[in-house]
Protein backbone atom coordinates (compact mmCIF):
# COMPACT_ATOMS: atom_id res chain seq x y z
CA UNK A 1 0.00 0.00 0.00
CA UNK A 2 3.06 2.37 1.36
CA UNK A 3 4.62 1.58 -2.30
CA UNK A 4 1.01 2.33 -4.35
CA UNK A 5 0.85 5.43 -2.07
CA UNK A 6 4.34 6.84 -3.31
CA UNK A 7 4.00 5.54 -7.02
CA UNK A 8 0.82 8.07 -7.44
CA UNK A 9 2.40 11.39 -5.11
CA UNK A 10 5.72 10.34 -7.63
CA UNK A 11 3.42 10.60 -10.81
CA UNK A 12 1.33 13.69 -9.80
CA UNK A 13 4.50 15.76 -8.98
CA UNK A 14 6.37 14.38 -12.18
CA UNK A 15 4.70 12.89 -14.26
CA UNK A 16 4.10 14.57 -18.04
CA UNK A 17 6.33 14.70 -20.87
CA UNK A 18 9.45 16.90 -20.84
CA UNK A 19 9.09 20.16 -22.54
CA UNK A 20 9.77 20.03 -26.55
CA UNK A 21 10.53 23.71 -27.22
CA UNK A 22 12.17 26.13 -24.69
CA UNK A 23 10.51 27.54 -22.37
CA UNK A 24 12.14 30.68 -21.13
CA UNK A 25 11.41 33.72 -18.52
CA UNK A 26 12.97 36.73 -17.54
CA UNK A 27 12.00 38.32 -14.46
CA UNK A 28 12.65 41.42 -12.33
CA UNK A 29 12.52 42.72 -8.79
CA UNK A 30 12.99 44.94 -5.94
CA UNK A 31 13.47 43.76 -2.10
CA UNK A 32 13.84 45.14 0.96
CA UNK A 33 15.60 43.38 3.73
CA UNK A 34 13.98 42.29 7.22
CA UNK A 35 16.32 41.35 9.58
CA UNK A 36 13.88 38.58 11.22
CA UNK A 37 14.34 35.02 10.33
CA UNK A 38 12.93 33.13 7.38
CA UNK A 39 10.44 31.69 9.97
CA UNK A 40 9.37 34.68 11.48
CA UNK A 41 8.25 36.37 8.13
CA UNK A 42 6.55 33.51 6.72
CA UNK A 43 4.06 33.75 10.30
CA UNK A 44 3.94 37.60 10.45
CA UNK A 45 2.27 40.15 8.36
CA UNK A 46 4.56 42.63 9.60
CA UNK A 47 7.70 42.43 9.45
CA UNK A 48 10.46 44.84 10.49
CA UNK A 49 12.44 46.38 7.45
CA UNK A 50 15.21 48.07 7.16
CA UNK A 51 16.97 50.81 4.07
CA UNK A 52 18.94 47.71 3.02
CA UNK A 53 17.29 47.18 -0.68
CA UNK A 54 18.24 44.91 -4.13
CA UNK A 55 17.28 44.82 -7.62
CA UNK A 56 17.61 41.63 -9.24
CA UNK A 57 17.72 40.16 -12.87
CA UNK A 58 16.72 36.61 -13.34
CA UNK A 59 16.89 34.17 -16.38
CA UNK A 60 14.49 30.90 -15.76
CA UNK A 61 14.32 28.09 -17.99
CA UNK A 62 11.44 25.25 -17.29
CA UNK A 63 13.67 22.33 -18.24
CA UNK A 64 10.35 19.80 -17.20
CA UNK A 65 6.78 20.00 -17.21
CA UNK A 66 4.77 18.25 -15.08
CA UNK A 67 1.19 17.50 -14.80
CA UNK A 68 1.30 20.15 -11.82
CA UNK A 69 4.78 21.22 -11.11
CA UNK A 70 7.19 22.90 -13.24
CA UNK A 71 10.87 21.92 -12.70
CA UNK A 72 13.03 24.91 -13.88
CA UNK A 73 16.85 26.33 -13.29
CA UNK A 74 17.44 30.29 -12.76
CA UNK A 75 20.75 32.06 -12.89
CA UNK A 76 20.47 35.75 -10.95
CA UNK A 77 22.51 38.56 -10.74
CA UNK A 78 21.63 40.99 -7.68
CA UNK A 79 22.71 44.48 -7.09
CA UNK A 80 22.48 45.59 -3.28
CA UNK A 81 22.26 49.23 -2.31
CA UNK A 82 21.12 51.22 0.94
CA UNK A 83 23.04 49.54 4.01
CA UNK A 84 25.10 47.45 1.79
CA UNK A 85 26.79 47.87 -1.72
CA UNK A 86 27.75 44.55 -3.42
CA UNK A 87 26.79 42.00 -6.26
CA UNK A 88 25.95 38.67 -5.46
CA UNK A 89 24.78 35.92 -7.77
CA UNK A 90 22.96 33.06 -7.58
CA UNK A 91 21.99 29.44 -9.48
CA UNK A 92 18.97 27.89 -8.15
CA UNK A 93 17.09 24.25 -9.36
CA UNK A 94 13.13 25.66 -8.74
CA UNK A 95 9.85 23.27 -8.71
CA UNK A 96 6.60 25.77 -9.94
CA UNK A 97 3.66 24.44 -8.55
CA UNK A 98 0.88 25.14 -11.21
CA UNK A 99 -1.98 23.93 -10.54
CA UNK A 100 -4.93 25.97 -8.41
CA UNK A 101 -8.40 26.17 -7.98
CA UNK A 102 -9.28 29.46 -8.50
CA UNK A 103 -6.90 29.60 -11.85
CA UNK A 104 -10.01 30.70 -14.29
CA UNK A 105 -10.19 33.72 -12.40
CA UNK A 106 -6.55 34.60 -11.40
CA UNK A 107 -3.85 32.76 -12.98
CA UNK A 108 -1.63 31.87 -9.51
CA UNK A 109 1.90 29.56 -9.34
CA UNK A 110 3.92 28.96 -6.06
CA UNK A 111 7.68 28.38 -6.61
CA UNK A 112 10.27 26.84 -4.15
CA UNK A 113 13.88 27.23 -4.99
CA UNK A 114 17.48 25.50 -3.41
CA UNK A 115 20.42 26.47 -4.37
CA UNK A 116 24.10 28.24 -4.21
CA UNK A 117 24.28 32.28 -4.22
CA UNK A 118 28.12 33.94 -3.70
CA UNK A 119 28.27 37.15 -2.65
CA UNK A 120 31.26 39.18 -4.36
CA UNK A 121 31.59 40.92 -0.90
CA UNK A 122 31.13 39.60 2.19
CA UNK A 123 27.93 41.35 3.15
CA UNK A 124 27.95 43.18 6.50
CA UNK A 125 24.27 42.58 7.23
CA UNK A 126 24.33 39.05 7.22
CA UNK A 127 25.71 38.22 10.65
CA UNK A 128 23.29 37.91 13.48
CA UNK A 129 23.02 40.03 17.07
CA UNK A 130 23.90 36.60 18.67
CA UNK A 131 28.00 36.77 18.42
CA UNK A 132 27.76 33.07 18.73
CA UNK A 133 25.85 33.22 15.36
CA UNK A 134 29.14 33.81 13.44
CA UNK A 135 29.87 35.96 10.59
CA UNK A 136 28.84 35.21 6.77
CA UNK A 137 31.07 34.05 3.64
CA UNK A 138 30.70 34.78 0.28
CA UNK A 139 29.30 31.43 -0.55
CA UNK A 140 26.25 30.35 0.48
CA UNK A 141 22.78 28.51 0.05
CA UNK A 142 20.25 30.02 -1.51
CA UNK A 143 16.62 29.62 -1.26
CA UNK A 144 13.75 31.53 -2.67
CA UNK A 145 10.02 31.10 -2.27
CA UNK A 146 6.89 33.34 -4.46
CA UNK A 147 4.18 33.38 -5.46
CA UNK A 148 3.16 34.49 -9.06
CA UNK A 149 0.16 35.96 -10.93
CA UNK A 150 -0.98 36.29 -13.86
CA UNK A 151 -4.14 37.16 -15.76
CA UNK A 152 -6.02 34.17 -16.75
CA UNK A 153 -5.45 33.98 -20.77
CA UNK A 154 -3.55 30.94 -21.89
CA UNK A 155 -1.02 32.74 -23.86
CA UNK A 156 -0.56 35.80 -20.54
CA UNK A 157 3.40 36.08 -21.04
CA UNK A 158 3.57 38.51 -18.61
CA UNK A 159 2.87 37.87 -14.74
CA UNK A 160 3.23 39.86 -11.16
CA UNK A 161 5.23 38.23 -8.24
CA UNK A 162 6.03 38.30 -4.89
CA UNK A 163 9.34 37.11 -3.71
CA UNK A 164 11.21 35.79 -0.46
CA UNK A 165 14.95 36.20 -1.78
CA UNK A 166 17.02 34.32 1.20
CA UNK A 167 20.37 33.84 2.08
CA UNK A 168 22.32 31.71 5.06
CA UNK A 169 24.27 29.17 6.00
CA UNK A 170 21.93 26.50 6.74
CA UNK A 171 22.40 25.85 10.32
CA UNK A 172 26.00 26.12 9.75
CA UNK A 173 26.63 23.94 6.70
CA UNK A 174 28.13 26.57 4.94
CA UNK A 175 31.66 27.53 6.32
CA UNK A 176 30.14 27.31 10.16
CA UNK A 177 27.82 30.28 8.76
CA UNK A 178 24.33 30.70 11.81
CA UNK A 179 22.68 33.50 10.03
CA UNK A 180 21.53 34.92 6.61
CA UNK A 181 19.77 37.60 5.33
CA UNK A 182 15.99 37.65 3.70
CA UNK A 183 14.70 40.10 1.67
CA UNK A 184 11.00 40.66 0.90
CA UNK A 185 10.46 41.58 -3.21
CA UNK A 186 7.91 42.51 -6.00
CA UNK A 187 8.90 41.99 -9.29
CA UNK A 188 7.43 41.38 -12.77
CA UNK A 189 8.23 38.29 -15.26
CA UNK A 190 7.68 37.95 -19.15
CA UNK A 191 7.62 34.45 -20.59
CA UNK A 192 8.88 34.07 -24.27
Amino acid sequence: MRRLFCLIVLYLLIGGAPVVAADWSLAAYWAKNSPDRMIDILRGLNPEMRSSYLNAMALNYRFHQGRRIHWEVEAQLVRHHGMQDHWESNAVLVARWMDFPWDRWLDTRFAFGQGFSYAWEVPPLEPRSDPEDGESAQLLNYLLMELEFAPPAPDSQWSGMIRLHHRSGVFGTFSGVEGGSNFIGLGVRYRF
